[in-house]
């Protein structure tokens, strides 16, 4: 018999796929502001019910409006209802909405970098994904943001010192992110690393991110790594798939026949992925090859990774 909207039933991950809050942000809320009190299974793992599901769908949407969670985290679920729609249905957004849109977050990070202030794009891009949600800040925001980066950086408009304190932000928020993921279930497990020659890893490290939010082991071995290296972690950890990261366009020379052993050394059940801005050039050099795989953006990795078993 199914229980009432109190019964607590859904885990961390269904959560945070009905809501778009990171686990992360579930934790802060719960632990700073008691904005629910979910229940636990045997073995301790928190369970939400649909009333928790709701009051959380909500609150994301009034801190997306611009209202500070410490003000309305306490709200009834009925306040929180009509308080939303007041939103909704005013002429002008409540102050401090465009702030939560992607496009403005990525202004306003880029702003930052170019100023070399470190500290205001850290907590530039820990408010965005608390904000916009996991995969919308995953793709809306540090995609954009990394390769308008990078673009700058190409034009001369920006040095390595700029693209350095970028990066070591975004690596820091990645890591904070993903460290308070639900336990990865099942066996799962993929590798990410660029190859020889391609030394720009945020992408992998992108890709590693959007990885683990969707409950995978993920085995992250950074950049310009042999083929014969990548093979043996991928032994080692019982890979289930192997995703390269490919930003170079054209390619580095020799690319596409490290392409060509990597996938004769991967056992033929393991399918290698290629993606990033370089990808389509390293796999038109690389030719027809059973169990290589373009995927197009974290979307396109996260449709992969959904549809293995």
């Amino acid at each position: 018999m199914t229980g009432g909207p109190e019964e607590p039933r859904h885990p961390v991950r269904v959560v945070h796929q009905r809501t778009g809050l990171t686990p992360a942000t579930l934790r802060a809320w719960e632990r700073r502001y008691g904005v629910v009190r979910p229940g636990r299974t045997e073995g301790r793992q928190r369970l939400y019910s649909d009333e928790d599901v709701e009051r959380l769908t909500l609150l994301r949407a009034l801190t997306e409006s611009g209202r500070p969670i410490r003000l309305v985290a306490g709200l009834p679920l009925h306040e929180a209802r009509t308080l939303l729609e007041q939103d909704r249905r005013a002429e002008a957004p409540p102050a401090g909405a465009s702030l939560g849109a992607a496009e403005g977050r990525v202004a306003e990070a880029l702003a930052h970098a170019r100023a070399l202030d470190g500290d205001a794009l850290h907590a530039c891009l820990r408010q965005a994904a608390f904000t916009l949600g996991a995969p919308s800040f995953l793709d809306d925001m540090v995609a954009p943001f990394l390769t308008e980066l990078g673009e700058q950086w190409a034009r001369g408009e920006i040095g390595p010192g700029h693209e350095h304190l970028a990066s070591a932000a975004v690596e820091a928020v990645l890591a904070w992110l993903t460290d308070s993921a639900p336990a990865a279930v099942g066996n799962r497990t993929i590798v990410l690393v660029t190859l020889p020659g391609e030394r720009h890893q945020l992408g992998a490290r992108l890709a590693a991110a959007a990885a683990t939010l969707e409950g995978w082991k993920v085995a992250y071995l950074g950049a310009d790594l042999p083929p014969a290296e990548i093979t043996r972690a991928a032994r080692g950890v019982a890979a289930t798939a192997v995703a390269v990261s490919a930003v170079l366009s054209p390619p580095p020379e020799g690319a596409a026949a490290q392409v060509g052993a990597l996938r004769l050394a991967l056992p033929a059940a393991i399918p290698l992925l290629v993606g990033g801005r370089g990808a389509a050039a390293l796999l038109a050099q690389v030719g027809s090859l059973a169990g290589v795989q373009r995927v197009e953006g974290l979307a396109g990795l996260r449709a992969v990774l959904r549809a293995r078993p």
